[in-house]
């Protein structure tokens, strides 16, 4: 059910790059230069872009068309508080590449009354470890184990289902947290989960303690109330007879507020362990509106003549992501506005 490039971004960039480099008419790449503007003529064509190159010199493209591939605006902190909320000032992108996607692309179509499509005051969440410089340092096992916030306090249902189909809920309700930051806390029971290790991609190891109160300080949140917490949790937990990490298996809570839906078992045996996470912003779910040949729709409905979109610059998701159709979309929207601008490059419309 998940799809993706193996190699990553990286496999893309090396894949195209070295196209780029090998085609006999030359393709002149400028580096170190941001698009800024959109050039509109008189009869409501786009006929280039305004940039800016080194030591903040402007710089033209003329051109029959534009094609907009320039990310979402997951790196641009005043897009995401003003579309997101002030919650976002606890988001950090998924990826080092996400910091330079700052959503020109998007604002410049906006300006030339492009069409926006998407959900622009969401994104897709990933539960990630704040201390880590990994790429993508998620953390997928709080189901195992429970959720606590930085007053010591559980806030949600730690397993609704899998983890791979909830953890972007998760992260949200991280990010609408006190200070936008929680705790996955478990017990020795986390070993009875076979290769769970391959649920954590941070390389810095949990945060480890030998009693609940020496977890508390280290974690640094309110002991008495952290206690409280994981005693009324442990106090719901009636049975763990059935316990089965690979499926859903019923192991629920009982008269607790929020519940837990599966694999609920008494945090009680040490060592105890714990992650910090945080949400973090994969990418944007803003964006603009394209018709099937990848042209750019005006607010008005018609296609904008001379401007092109393509992956996230392009709005499709509402609120929930569909696994691994991210870069699946990249390649489809980039392949429908490659071939129609160079299709019409000398053609009249």
């Amino acid at each position: 059910t998940r799809m993706g490039p193996i190699g990553g971004g990286l496999a893309l960039i090396e894949a195209l790059g070295g196209y780029v480099d090998k085609r006999p008419e030359g393709i002149k790449v400028f580096y170190e230069t941001g698009a800024r503007e959109l050039i509109l003529d008189n009869d409501g064509r786009i006929t280039g872009v305004k940039a800016i190159g080194r030591g903040n010199k402007t710089v033209e493209f003329r051109a029959r068309n534009v094609i907009l591939a320039s990310g979402g605006y997951q790196g641009n902190q005043e897009m995401l508080s003003h579309y997101v909320g002030p919650q976002a000032q606890f988001v950090r992108p998924g990826s080092r590449g996400g910091h330079y996607n700052r959503g020109e692309g998007v604002r410049m179509a906006l300006s030339v009354g492009a069409a926006p499509c998407g959900d622009f005051g969401s994104f897709h969440a990933q539960p990630v470890d704040p201390r880590s410089t990994d790429v993508e340092p998620v953390i997928l096992n709080n189901s195992y184990g429970i959720l606590v916030n930085d007053a010591g306090r559980r806030f949600t249902d730690e397993a609704p289902g899998m983890g791979d189909a909830t953890y972007e809920e998760v992260a949200r309700l991280i990010m609408a947290q006190r200070h936008g930051i929680a705790y996955a806390v478990f017990d020795a029971g986390l070993d009875d989960v076979a290769n769970w290790p391959v649920t954590v991609r941070s390389r810095v190891p949990p945060i480890e303690a030998e009693s609940l109160s020496v977890m508390a300080s280290s974690i640094g949140v309110d002991e008495r109330d952290f206690l409280a917490t994981v005693e009324a949790y442990n106090q719901a937990c009636t049975r763990s007879d059935e316990f089965n990490p690979l499926q859903t298996d019923g192991l629920s809570t009982t008269g607790l507020e929020p519940r837990k839906s599966h694999w609920a078992r008494p945090i009680s045996r040490p060592p105890f362990r714990a992650w910090p996470m945080i949400c973090s912003n994969c990418f944007t779910f803003g964006g603009v509106k394209i018709d099937e040949r990848a042209r750019v729709i005006h607010s008005e409905g018609d296609a904008i003549p001379g401007l092109y979109a393509a992956g996230e610059v392009v709005g499709i998701y509402y609120r929930a992501y569909t696994g691994a159709t991210s870069v699946m979309r990249g390649a489809v929207t980039g392949r429908l506005a490659g071939g129609d601008a160079a299709l019409r490059r000398n053609a009249p419309d």
